[in-house]
């Protein structure tokens, strides 16, 4: 069951234009993906997982061009 607040927002958000509802849809999606957004960056900073991409990309760089014929 929704909250009182809840049901307020949704008062309020019927009274708005077409346009209002968008701008606030797209502003309450940006706040969702900002955490996971943050969190990517952070990984990709980490010298850990750096350095465990760079394992990974030289295990995998001798497989890359199977199959591939060169011109």
């Amino acid at each position: 069951m929704a909250s009182k607040h809840l049901l307020e927002i949704e008062r309020a958000i019927a009274g708005l234009s077409t346009r209002e509802k968008l701008w606030l849809l797209e502003r309450v999606a940006r706040q969702l993906r900002e955490p996971d957004e943050a969190e990517l960056l952070k990984m990709a900073n980490d010298p850990e997982i750096q350095a465990e991409m760079t394992a990974i990309n030289q295990e995998f760089a001798l497989t890359e061009m199977d199959g591939l014929q060169s011109a």
